[in-house]
């Protein structure tokens, strides 16, 4: 059987409770439940249709003309021969009027088609057909209109001439407005003032050619707050003529401002890759000029620092990259975590001589994971810590088993960050935006240093308060590793300073 489509069991629970004949189907023409009316009619149970393939070969062409086209269909008249629910073993004629609607999720991805019958057998017979017709259209409209209220997307329709005549809830929701209030030409007010007179000509064009609209504009909201949306229109044309447009808004705000992280990046990793490699040619042209044996030393140790930072914003960016692929290696195997704790203690201490790093609290234990990459993630987090107290002072690191997790802590009393950056931190392209925070570097560390903790089914967080200093964890699961007895209660406690660690086998 077909993997069918996961729909909310409320959305299925609805068609199957609403009158009339309804089918619903996956992009994959395969049922995925029926009104009541319609297992009636057809004299059927929900089991007998559900999961599977009940079309004629007849119809296999139309269906696969409406997931080609992402468009509605209207079936010409069918005759169907059907038991006669009053008389055993006789069979009656039924004449049934169906259309095929597809319905798509905010990106325009098709998640279900409804097929929609209704017996115009009377309409045939008796004449009566208009009639009867009006008040299934009646039905056909409340149906409708619960669908288009259920959708995430702002949807509304306009007359032949642009009027704005229908909007759903979810309009009236974000602007905050009646649909009284919102119809009309209303709609001008919500568009950014920068983004009106394009989105005035894009409209006006379409309106003039009959053509599809679509444009990307700002929208006030309710809060008062403008939201990138993507929207769009078709015009819908019947016997030649326009009748309506039928339209949609899409919030992409989310979208709209990872573009922009993506731009701001670009920018920053031209400057800061053009940084280094402009100390290193200027020292170079030293070094060719320089006679004095002691400037040259201090030209080649500044030149080999700074290829030192290029190669690490290279890495940074090639991590990137191998993340993005989902090619990202991870070697695993068994390591004292003590010893990269003391190794990358020590390095950073030696980096940092206005800095006392005080490691608190230690524990020997074996831990099976990536040593290369779980020592970077400990280097990151002592190297943001030095960063953020850029006038010296303790960073006190611990080390910690809770709950059969390595908990690991790097605590600073810098400048600290804002409640509201924290969240957002360890996304990639993410520098804060404070100006005293706007250090060297790529703004790729702590989203790298997530996606490893993640490959190692690790967690990660931080506690902040400006002008206090920042603390940031992570734990790591131990599963079957054990911690090493050593000492009465199996753990290492100090207040190694770097001149102790020094002396640490």
């Amino acid at each position: 059987m077909e993997q069918l489509v996961e729909l909310p069991a409320a959305l299925l629970k609805t068609y199957e409770s609403l009158p009339g004949l309804y089918l619903v189907l996956s992009p994959e023409l395969v049922v995925l439940t029926a009104s009541d009316d319609y297992l009636a009619a057809q004299a059927l149970t929900r089991e007998d249709l559900k999961g599977k393939d009940v079309f004629e070969p007849g119809l296999l062409p139309v269906l696969h003309h409406i997931i080609e086209t992402s468009k509605s269909y209207q079936l010409p008249i069918l005759r169907t021969e059907l038991p006669d629910p009053n008389l055993k073993d006789h069979i009656v004629s039924r004449y049934w009027d169906t259309t095929y609607t597809p319905f798509f999720d905010e990106n325009g991805i098709m998640q279900y088609i409804i097929q929609y019958s209704y017996d115009v057998t009377n309409f045939v017979s008796a004449g009566k057909k208009v009639e009867q017709h009006e008040k299934e259209i009646g039905a056909s409209e409340k149906h409708l209109e619960y669908l288009l209220n259920s959708m995430p997307q702002q949807v509304w329709t306009a007359t032949a001439t642009g009027i704005i005549s229908y909007v759903n809830e979810i309009c009236c929701r974000d602007f905050g407005k009646t649909k009284e209030e919102l119809r009309g030409e209303g709609w001008q007010s919500f568009v950014h003032p920068d983004d009106l007179p394009i989105c005035i000509r894009a409209w006006s064009y379409a309106l003039s050619q009959n053509s599809e609209y679509s444009v990307q504009f700002r929208l006030r909201m309710a809060d008062g707050q403008y939201k990138w949306h993507l929207g769009k229109a078709i015009p819908l044309i019947e016997s030649g003529e326009l009748k309506m447009w039928m339209g949609t808004n899409t919030n992409i705000d989310i979208q709209k401002s990872n573009e922009q992280r993506k731009d701001e990046f670009l920018a920053i990793a031209s400057h800061e890759l053009k940084t280094p490699l402009t100390s290193i040619k200027a020292f170079n042209q030293l070094m060719k000029r320089s006679k004095d044996p002691e400037k040259l030393q201090g030209f080649v140790e500044k030149s080999a620092s700074q290829i030192i930072r290029l190669e690490q914003l290279i890495t940074d960016l090639l991590d990137v990259t191998k993340i993005n692929s989902g090619n990202m290696v991870f070697e695993k195997d068994a390591f004292q975590f003590s010893e990269i704790i003391a190794t990358a203690v020590q390095t950073v201490q030696a980096m940092s001589p206005d800095h006392e790093l005080l490691l608190e609290n230690s524990i020997d234990v074996s831990y099976h994971g990536d040593r290369l990459r779980i020592e970077q993630v400990l280097m990151n987090f002592l190297t943001n810590a030095v960063k953020y107290s850029p006038n010296g002072g303790k960073v006190i690191i611990s080390v910690e088993i809770q709950s059969d997790n390595i908990v690991v802590s790097v605590q600073d009393f810098g400048i600290g960050i804002a409640e509201f950056e924290m969240q957002r931190l360890f996304e990639r392209y993410y520098r804060v935006d404070n100006e005293d925070l706007r250090y060297e570097g790529l703004g790729l560390g702590l989203f790298i240093c997530s996606e490893i903790l993640k490959a190692h089914h690790g967690s990660f967080w931080l506690e902040s308060k400006l002008e206090v200093g920042s603390t940031f964890y992570f734990r790591l699961p131990l599963k079957q590793h054990a911690a090493v007895p050593h000492g009465d209660d199996g753990y290492v406690k100090s207040q190694w300073m770097y001149d102790d660690l020094k002396q640490q086998p």
